[in-house]
Order: structure tokens, then C-alpha cells, then sequence
């Protein structure tokens, strides 16, 4: 019986020397070059890629501040579609809030769907909304013809009546600069 057992295990060793060893029993001795003990999202990276990556991730802060100020435009347009020419709110703080949030819906929105949707992106996106509901109003006493075209006449001599040029808006008071 042990003559039998070694001239079996005999065979085997020579067949796995032979490299005939195939199936899903088979056991192959030696590293895995393909394993590692790291994640891949830990996994050292580098070279260009990287350097890119970090530089499209810095130029993208001032597109957020340009998306979040298009965002308080938009919500501006929205307003004056839905409600008309503005008129001096009873409660500023309040109009304000409003206004806020709805800039800061539509900027979400928008780098959503234009693929910014990294968390440390938000802050930007809000200080741009930030940024247009305390200078939209300059932007109408620049270019006054192009946003008759956009609006209405009526409502850019609201707004150049109600503000003053080169000025920051805040709860309803101009602060010129």
C-alpha cells in the first residue's frame, strides 16, 4: 500500500515539473505580481496625470465662482419672469434669504449637470452666488442696453434707480466702493 501512495504522489510531482498541471485544484507556488496589500485608491500614483488632475482641480475654482454668479443671474431672470418689475420688499432679510437659496438650488444644479460634483466645489459655487447678489446691480449700470434686451427697460430703471453704480448691495443698501 505505501509503494502505491508514493508511485501516485510520484506521478503528481513530476506532472507539476512537467507543467501539465491544469484545473481549478491546481496550485501555483510564487508571488502574485498582480496582489497588493494597499487599495488602489491608496495606491501610490504620479507623474503627469497627477499634475494635471491637481491643475484642472485649481482652474476649476474660478468656473464654480463664474457658475455660482450665472446662477444668482438666472434666478434674477426666473424672479422677474415669474413676479415682474421688483419692488422694495417689506422684509429685506427675508428677500435676501430667498434669493440666496434660490441661487445656491440653481448653482448645485448646474455643476451637477456639468460634472462638478465634488463636495470641496460647493464653497465656491456659494460664494460666486455670494459674489452676484452683492454686484449684480454693477453689471446693470455697465452695460444697461444689454440688459434691456434681457429683461425689460422697465426694470433696469428700477434696479439703476433703487442702486448706485460701483457699489455693493447688502439688505437693501449701496455701499460705494
Amino acid at each position: 500500500m505505501m509503494a502505491g501512495q508514493n508511485a501516485s504522489f510520484e506521478a503528481r510531482i513530476a506532472r507539476i515539473r512537467a507543467g501539465q498541471a491544469s484545473g481549478k485544484a491546481t496550485v501555483f507556488v510564487g508571488q502574485d505580481l498582480t496582489f497588493s496589500y494597499r487599495p488602489k485608491s491608496r495606491q501610490r500614483r504620479g507623474g503627469l496625470g497627477d499634475v494635471l488632475r491637481n491643475a484642472g482641480f485649481v482652474l476649476v475654482f474660478p468656473l464654480c465662482l463664474g457658475l455660482g454668479f450665472l446662477s444668482h443671474a438666472l434666478g434674477r431672470y426666473a424672479d422677474w419672469v415669474l413676479n415682474g418689475v421688483p419692488q422694495t420688499p417689506e422684509n429685506v432679510d427675508f428677500e435676501m434669504a430667498m434669493v440666496a437659496l434660490i441661487g445656491a438650488c440653481i448653482a448645485v444644479v448646474l455643476a451637477h449637470l456639468a460634472g462638478l460634483r465634488e463636495k470641496a466645489l460647493r464653497v465656491p459655487l456659494l460664494m460666486g452666488v455670494v459674489v452676484g447678489m452683492l454686484s449684480f446691480h454693477n453689471l446693470v449700470h455697465l452695460y444697461p442696453d444689454t440688459f434691456e434686451t434681457l429683461f425689460s427697460p422697465i426694470w433696469v430703471a428700477r434696479i439703476t434707480s433703487i442702486t448706485e453704480p460701483h457699489s455693493l448691495l447688502f439688505r437693501g443698501i449701496s455701499f460705494p466702493f
